[in-house]
């Protein structure tokens, strides 16, 4: 099989999201012409741990929990696994679309 290539000639480069603990907690794709193109272009994607809490209209970032009132988490992050990324085939890439699609159902 041959790789999928985009008219741009960049290459359809699939990886794993980890989270801070190593921990794989989903799939994402970029195109790129490169690895080190689609790892910058992957990195600029993540988000890093961090504590968020619910201010009545929406979340946002705060240094630490709080425990005053309202809903606080820790975010584990999302970061690239770079050694999961390779370069796919339009059935690899048709393959991990299907799978997003039954998780998003």
């Amino acid at each position: 099989m041959s790789l999928l290539k985009n008219a741009r000639g960049e290459f359809n480069y699939q990886f794993n999201w980890i989270d801070e603990t190593g921990k794989t907690i989903g799939f994402n794709d970029v195109w790129a012409i490169n690895k080190s193109e689609a790892v910058i272009k992957a990195k600029a994607m993540e988000n890093p741990a961090h504590w968020a809490w619910y201010n009545g209209s929406k979340y946002v970032n705060v240094p630490a929990e709080v425990t005053t009132g309202g809903h606080c988490f820790y975010n584990k992050g999302m970061y690239v696994d770079v050694d999961s990324m390779y370069k796919a085939t339009r059935k690899e890439a048709d393959a991990m679309n299907q799978l997003g699609w039954m998780m998003t159902i």
